[in-house]
């Protein structure tokens, strides 16, 4: 049951992640200038949402979630080479206050 539990917050996580991600690309199609605060905001939550359900999807798989016969293990790579690839989050996150 708790394994169920966590696959559905999973989900949730990553729909939100989804919505925003759509949001933001469909603000940013629509405004000039574009916002740097609101794409800034929508990569450091999608990159920080991708590798927390990674890292939830190797805890289910246990052992071999780190094994490089399932794709999970790919998927956890690169989701934490997002978090640092165009900018670590972190610095980003500083940059983007000026916009607010």
């Amino acid at each position: 049951m708790n394994i169920q539990l966590k696959i559905f917050k999973m989900f949730t996580l990553v729909e939100a992640a989804r919505a925003a991600t759509r949001r933001m690309a469909r603000y940013n199609a629509t405004h000039m200038p574009p916002s740097g605060a609101h794409a800034v905001a929508c990569k450091c939550f999608s990159t920080e949402t991708a590798f927390q359900v990674a890292s939830e999807a190797i805890q289910i798989f246990g052992g071999n979630g780190l094994s490089r016969e399932y794709p999970i293990e790919k998927i956890f790579r690169d989701a934490r080479a997002a978090m640092i690839e165009d900018g670590v989050n972190e610095t980003l996150s500083l940059a983007a206050v000026q916009y607010l």
